[in-house]
């Protein structure tokens, strides 16, 4: 917790913002198994959503799930993928959330700072805390995230007849660059489509290497 509070206070002091859309995206997303976190990242093209690369990364499963400290869970599986990146993405799409956390400092902020790369929180699901309405129908129809009577993201409907989910800036991005550049990567589910990738793939990975524990393999 003093982590959180420490950093959200340094992001405070002097928030930068992309001054132009990126070239490369990145969508990022864990799997977990019996006591490792299966890491991939997916790099698309911006706008056109065209595939560049993928990696993956295993790494040991150290800290429990507790909500609202879930980047101390996921990060080190994703750094250790990020460390096989060549071209490096000009945002970072990730599975968790930013600014909209208690200590307003969520996965999506922990990472980019720690990577110096600007950040967007995607999440599937609310955090303690938060007060939020169901959007309309539409596709790009939102409603505010409320968390202690502040505005911290938004609960944004990607595709028709589909949940939407809880945007919010992450690391030197604003919330209204948040809203458009994940919209725009959601063509034909509810996560924008680098994530949607990197969730298949973290999957697979867990499926292929836990198959191989139970049998008794070397990995």
């Amino acid at each position: 917790m003093a982590v959180q509070v420490e950093l959200a206070g340094t992001l405070k002091t002097g928030r930068e913002e992309i001054s132009e859309d990126p070239v490369l995206v990145a969508g990022m997303d864990a799997s977990y198994g019996h006591s490792s976190a299966y890491a991939a990242i997916v790099i698309m093209g911006y706008p056109d959503l065209t595939f560049q690369s993928r990696v993956e990364a295993r790494s040991p499963t150290r800290f429990p799930y507790v909500p609202g400290f879930f980047a101390f869970r996921e990060i080190p599986a994703l750094l250790e993928a990020y460390n096989l990146v060549g071209n490096p993405p000009g945002v970072l799409l990730v599975h968790g959330h930013g600014y909209s956390h208690p200590r307003r400092a969520g996965i999506a902020i922990h990472l980019g700072a720690f990577l110096g790369i600007p950040s967007i929180g995607v999440a599937g699901r609310p955090l303690p805390g938060m007060e939020v309405s169901e959007p309309g129908e539409s596709r790009g129809a939102c409603s505010e995230i409320i968390m202690e009577e502040e505005v911290t993201g938004v609960f944004l409907r990607t595709q028709e007849d589909t949940r939407p989910v809880y945007i919010s800036a992450g690391y030197r991005t604003t919330l209204t660059q948040a809203i458009r550049i994940a919209l725009s990567c959601c063509r034909h589910s509810r996560f924008p489509e680098p994530i949607r990738l990197a969730d298949r793939a973290a999957g697979r990975m867990r499926r292929r290497h836990e198959r191989n524990i139970l049998q008794g393999d070397q990995v």
